[in-house]
């Protein structure tokens, strides 16, 4: 160090992209940080939608089985589109597995507003072929529909590898996920009955929000994730939080209401909620690693920038709730009534829809559900636990914002409309978060981003430079 001091470093948000930015510079191998982490929850939020299911919880006999902690919302990764993350979980030595899913498909009646039973039971990876035919349906229309989704799933991929979206240009915007479906000619039942419900409960967003998505964020996702296994993390992600967090300095309970560069320093302004307190601190740098609406309210150079960037809000919920799943044939009830679930048993996901949106419920055990973004009423007696979650939606007008902040080789204004732009890093702030940067808003994109403040400030990439 030459008797230099170190860096001072204030990190906003203690989701995964927060603690991994701080993760990297806390374990900088110059030791040229000191990283302080800022939440304004009593824990830290990266596992704090999760809930532990008491032991014996699971029927009405204790068992004696010890507890189990439910990811909210569950995380999954894959080897084609979560690289960087399953890097890294691989350098922490995370382990992690490829749990087997079933996905009953059923819609809601629009008179009655009651679940129909499933039309519908695709297998993740096709692992189960043929299909299980749902209870009812004769083999002739079984087999009709089989072939049309064959078709239908075959020309899609094709088009996703062979047909690229549109680009932006001066008169138009890059093509939306709606624009592009049109253009390809993609069946409307093939994309309102399958695609919509089975897109949605990943992107937890109504339809027509993920009918908005740039078209390139869709195509690619399917592309990189085509044919390949997907994970989740052995004993849920707050085995990730503690191994990152460890040794951590972290301030719980402080609600940032200002951030503002003064001078060559930048400074944070908090209130305490323990005592309602107003407190400042000065920090060379600042990595806000939170949602844009939040970043737009305490960062003047970004409220307006920010704020057209749409977020969303949805809810999980934890349930006992049995009568909000569909009717479902013997095979489907068999795995259900699993008292806990097993890598080699697959686990049961159902996915619901109507016209506009779709909720997921993941049958958990024989008596704990959870659905996310719920759609249909839930008993509040059967309800154990809440939480609420954020959601960053991308639109082409989004995409094109976040990419010219994340330009490395723009620099002030533009040459030719004389507009300023406010460019990552400017002023020694750090923007980090799973919408930060050009893809789907999903864990990938929270590693990504803090990979991209870390390189920037010098600090090497552990799991990048085994590779």
């Amino acid at each position: 160090m030459g008797g230099q001091s170190k860096k001072s470093v204030a990190v906003i948000g203690s989701g995964m992209a927060g603690l991994v930015s701080a993760y990297l510079l806390q374990n900088d191998r110059q030791q040229r940080f000191t990283v302080e982490v800022f939440e304004m929850q009593d824990q830290l939020s990266l596992d704090s939608a999760s809930y532990t299911v008491p032991p014996g919880s699971d029927d009405d006999d204790n068992d004696g089985s010890p507890p189990c902690r439910i990811d909210i919302p569950m995380r999954a990764l894959d080897n084609g589109f979560h690289n960087n993350l399953k890097r890294m979980y691989d350098y922490l030595d995370i382990k992690y597995s490829s749990p087997k899913f079933i996905y009953p498909l059923s819609s809601i009646s629009t008179d009655r507003g009651n679940k129909k039973s499933p039309y519908y039971i695709h297998s993740s990876s096709n692992h189960m072929v043929p299909p299980l035919r749902p209870e009812g349906r004769g083999y002739v229309t079984w087999i009709l529909q089989m072939v049309f989704l064959a078709v239908c799933y075959f020309w899609f991929t094709t088009c996703c590898f062979l047909v690229r979206p549109k680009p932006a240009t001066k008169s138009r915007e890059d093509e939306s996920f709606r624009q592009y479906l049109a253009r390809i000619r993609l069946p409307r039942r093939f994309i309102k009955d399958y695609l919509l419900p089975l897109m949605s409960s990943i992107t937890t967003c109504p339809h027509d929000a993920l009918l908005e998505f740039p078209a390139i964020d869709c195509t690619e996702y399917a592309r990189r994730t085509y044919r390949q296994p997907h994970y989740t993390v052995d004993g849920g992600v707050q085995n990730v939080q503690t191994r990152i967090t460890n040794g951590q300095t972290v301030r719980l309970g402080a609600t940032v209401t200002a951030v503002e560069t003064i001078g060559a320093k930048v400074r944070v302004t908090w209130t305490d909620e323990s005592n309602k307190d107003s407190r400042s601190n000065d920090f060379d740098h600042v990595i806000m690693a939170v949602t844009p609406n939040v970043i737009s309210a305490i960062y003047k150079p970004l409220q307006d920038t920010l704020g057209s960037i749409p977020v969303t809000s949805g809810e999980s919920v934890v349930h006992r709730d049995l009568s909000t799943i569909p009717n479902c044939d013997r095979a489907l009830r068999k795995i259900a009534q699993r008292s806990q679930p097993s890598a080699k048993q697959p686990q049961l996901l159902h996915i619901c829809s109507n016209d506009s949106s779709t909720e997921s419920t993941h049958t958990y055990s024989s008596s704990i559900l959870v659905t996310n973004f719920p759609i249909t009423p839930i008993d509040p007696s059967k309800v154990l636990h809440r939480a609420r979650l954020a959601r960053v939606l991308r639109t082409p007008g989004s995409r094109k914002i976040v990419n010219r902040i994340f330009d490395a080789d723009h620099v002030g204004a533009s040459k030719k409309d004389d507009e300023w732009v406010w460019r990552n890093g400017d002023g020694n702030v750090w923007l980090a978060g799973a919408w930060c940067w050009d893809g789907m808003v999903l864990l990938e994109g929270c590693v990504v981003s803090a990979m991209r403040v870390a390189t920037s400030l010098g600090v090497d990439v552990p799991w990048m430079a085994e590779e």
